[in-house]
């Protein structure tokens, strides 16, 4: 292969595996309890995900070797990674309940379903297209990198504006309170497993999902673009986790009510993740 169509198809793959730096050294700083670098550290990984595949189109270097690799970067940085980092913070903080007994087996059960359905939307994700013309463009199932981003922003949040007894209280964030001086209840830390579950059921789930890009309007499209670049800096200088939640949280908000209450959305099933038997299959006859 010439030199320069070798490093053309490295490029992204270098991407993802940046990206899934980011994800090992989350779950370092999750065992180190250093939990709020560790939350920041895996939307480095989500906004870095955003990025491959952009390499990819504008270099022409799409690959099925570079689809696998992005999955198993997907898989350590959206789906072990978060649920080792809630699973640290709570079983380490006695408060929550989840230290020991019923609790404990509650928070694993919680965390263990976010990693298998983290895995289980990849899979899929691989082994089926996306329904052909004719209807909007989505995702069947939260994407992981939705799903993640997610997850890890509002930990921050509660993070940012957690009051006296919280698991987790860190002062060091740079940039305005846009909350003020508003602080979160300890006991709100209690319902992250149930969020968790809540988050694996969607990612393995068939919810149609719109897909950020190709929206038909020029000023959502503008809207839009605007969030993710700002979202990208705040990232970037770890600021203001609050207002880069406002992207994620409202489009999965808009995606789920779209999901359930539009025609259309209702009328597009996704394709069958088994294959067809063909004419192996065992037909009953009378």
């Amino acid at each position: 292969m010439p030199l320069h169509r070798f490093l053309r198809y490295v490029a992204p793959n270098l991407v993802t595996a940046i990206g899934m730096c980011f994800g090992l050294l989350s779950l370092v700083a999750s065992y180190e309890h250093r939990f709020v670098d560790a939350a920041w550290l895996i939307l480095w990984a989500v906004l870095t995900d955003r990025l491959d595949g952009l390499v990819a189109r504008s270099l022409k270097a799409t690959s099925d070797f570079g689809v696998q690799m992005d999955s198993f970067a997907d898989a350590v940085n959206f789906g072990i990674a978060p649920a080792f980092l809630v699973f640290v913070t709570l079983e380490d903080a006695a408060a929550t309940g989840f230290a020991e007994g019923t609790g404990r087996v509650v928070l694993m059960s919680a965390c263990g379903l976010w990693a298998l359905a983290n895995v289980f939307r990849l899979a899929k994700f691989n082994v089926v297209a996306e329904q052909p013309g004719g209807g909007p463009q989505v995702f069947f199932g939260v994407p992981t990198t939705l799903a993640a981003g997610t997850l890890a922003v509002w930990y921050l949040v509660l993070a940012k504006y957690a009051g006296p007894g919280a698991p987790v209280r860190f002062e060091g964030f740079g940039g305005p309170a846009l909350f003020g001086d508003w602080t979160v209840s300890p006991g709100v830390w209690s319902y992250v497993p149930a969020v968790m579950i809540a988050g694996a059921f969607l990612m393995a789930s068939n919810v149609p999902v719109p897909k950020l890009q190709g929206q038909p309007s020029k000023p959502a499209t503008a809207l839009l673009l605007f969030g993710v670049l700002s979202g990208y800096v705040c990232g970037a200088l770890r600021i203001l986790p609050e207002y880069m939640a406002l992207l994620p949280t409202g489009w999965l908000i808009v995606s789920l009510v779209w999901s359930q209450l539009s025609a259309r959305a209702r009328s597009l099933s996704p394709p069958p993740i088994m294959p067809d038997p063909g004419p192996l299959r065992v037909r009953n006859r009378s």
